[in-house]
């Protein structure tokens, strides 16, 4: 995605285990009215970052590559596997993940392409700000890049949240502001009783900061599996998806 507009507005140092300072520069990659967040910039590692530097901490890394109406969350080193998300003037759209780790000719898709709307690319945040309530969940799992079967998540509704002030240690700011995107899917027919719930905890400068998936149990959301990225490493890649 061509970024179209750069505007610095802070300045600050990050001085980690790495031993150097790296000047922060927040991006614009839209004009979005006042009052609402620019969604892309906070879900993307900044140019001057991702040019050199990828994010890591408890899991696997993440690398972000940008493509012409894509953005790529590249999860190895090797270019695979991958979240891989579209990108227009008014929403930013879940669209591929990995199905088998190690086979990128295998993944999931939301079948329509942009049926899957995860934020506004200009977001109000609040308590929550932003719902979409998503229809069509239907979704191809792919065994190849030919053949698949066609699913659903039933009901889907997706917010944004905050912001709030979160510490998740490593070598990001104390107290860093995130938006979190709540992603919500196999609901009722009445968008509620949803059994899932994925939170992205995004931060301007920094991207995906944790990842949190929720299931829901006896009416309260218990963590299944919690991701947190707060390292910074040398090193970047380039996405390799087979199937395009």
């Amino acid at each position: 995605m061509k970024k179209s507009t750069w505007l610095a507005v802070v300045c600050l140092s990050l001085v980690g285990s790495f031993g150097f300072s790296v000047k922060a520069q927040a991006e614009s990659t839209i004009s979005c009215p006042s009052g609402t967040y620019d969604m892309l910039d906070w879900m993307t590692l900044d140019s001057d970052l991702r040019s050199t530097y990828h994010v890591a901490g408890t899991a696997n890394p993440l690398y972000t590559n940008m493509g012409s109406g894509k953005f790529y969350w590249t999860k190895g080193g090797g270019g695979t596997p991958w979240d891989i998300q579209l990108v227009d003037n008014n929403y930013i759209y879940l669209w591929i993940t990995e199905l088998d780790w190690s086979n990128p000719r295998t993944f999931k898709k939301f079948a329509k392409n942009t049926n899957m709307p995860l934020v506004p690319r200009c977001a109000k945040a609040g308590f929550p700000g932003s719902t979409i309530y998503v229809p069509d969940t239907s979704y191809q799992t792919h065994s190849d890049c030919t053949h698949y079967t066609t699913q659903n998540l039933l009901k889907g509704i997706n917010q944004v949240w905050g912001p709030y002030n979160i510490t998740l240690g490593g070598v990001l700011p104390s107290s860093l502001q995130v938006l979190v995107a709540s992603y919500r899917y196999n609901c009722n027919s009445s968008y509620a009783n949803c059994h899932d719930k994925e939170e992205y905890y995004l931060a301007k400068r920094y991207g995906l900061v944790q990842w949190v998936h929720y299931s829901l149990v006896s009416g309260v959301y218990k963590v299944q599996q919690r991701t947190i990225f707060n390292q910074l490493v040398k090193g970047t890649t380039t996405p390799y998806f087979p199937c395009t």
